[in-house]
């Protein structure tokens, strides 16, 4: 019979129970630092995802975990589960098959989910890709080991996006999160925008009170109805497509009578970066 019980994992004790492996694993390097990082801050939670060994003490699961605590060189605490059947060995992905989310949230990452869809959205702006763009795996090879490095190299920003983005849609449930999420760290790692501008763009969208600006009204609007449709709803990329559009128009003070994007006779437009419009007092 299998038990669990929780047991502090030292840096000794994480060499001693990856010695016990029943072979080789396939480690990505960048989930390992992205555990070991949150170690090191103390972020890490005992989240219920034990440390597993079979019947014969053999290591099923737990490698990356125990690969980050000795990067880290700080103890956690974490279940571990003994006794259970070889046969167990196929139901554990061993890290591999996890989502992104899933990988950020075991990390201590709050509202992951966010967080990842952030990241992605951020990758592919960051590689000129709109949201509907198949080629992104053909043309960049990307796998959750190359977005956890991604999500790595600005982890603050994608955390404090992904805050936001949650908060926003807390104000307003038209909200899609990972298109604020990926713009906030976009527009200000990327475009050299602000925080201040950027955080006043998306509250003025989530509230229900007339904007000074008329897109914003008119993005506002098509976003609720939208919401309360039924039936097929809008493309992810459309609507990412008229975000973009009412930004450009936020950043300029200007405004659109008609907000639209036709796909078949327009470019997909690109957000304005801070160099490209003249900010007048």
């Amino acid at each position: 019979m299998a038990t669990s019980i929780v047991e502090t994992i030292t840096p000794q004790k994480a060499q001693e129970y990856l010695a016990k492996s029943g072979g080789n694993r396939n480690i990505s390097k960048p989930v390992v630092r992205s555990y070991a990082n949150s170690m090191k801050e103390g972020k890490w939670l005992l989240n219920g995802e034990p440390i597993v060994f079979d019947v014969d003490g053999v290591l099923l699961n737990g490698h990356h975990r125990l690969n980050a605590v000795i990067e880290a060189n700080v103890p956690i605490q974490t279940f571990v589960t003994r006794g259970v059947e070889h046969e167990s060995f196929s139901t554990f992905d061993c890290g591999r098959n996890r989502t992104l989310g899933q990988l950020i949230g075991m990390a201590g990452t709050k509202h992951y989910n966010v967080v990842a869809s952030g990241v992605q959205v951020m990758f592919r702006l960051k590689h000129g890709l709109d949201l509907s763009d198949s080629g992104l795996n053909a043309k960049y090879a990307v796998n959750n080991s190359k977005l956890i490095d991604f999500y790595n190299s600005e982890s603050a920003l994608f955390n404090e996006a992904g805050e936001f983005a949650q908060h926003c849609r807390n104000q307003a449930p038209f909200f899609m999160q990972s298109i604020t999420s990926g713009s906030y760290a976009y527009l200000y790692k990327e475009c050299g925008w602000d925080k201040q501008t950027i955080r006043g763009f998306f509250e003025d969208l989530c509230q229900l009170d007339t904007s000074k600006n008329p897109t914003i009204n008119l993005l506002r609007k098509r976003l609720i109805t939208e919401k309360n449709r039924h039936g097929a709803k809008l493309e992810r990329s459309f609507v990412f497509a008229l975000v973009i559009k009412t930004w450009n128009c936020y950043v300029k003070g200007e405004a659109l009578k008609v907000l639209k994007f036709d796909k078949d006779t327009e470019e997909y437009p690109k957000f304005l970066k801070r160099n490209e419009v003249e900010i007048t007092d």
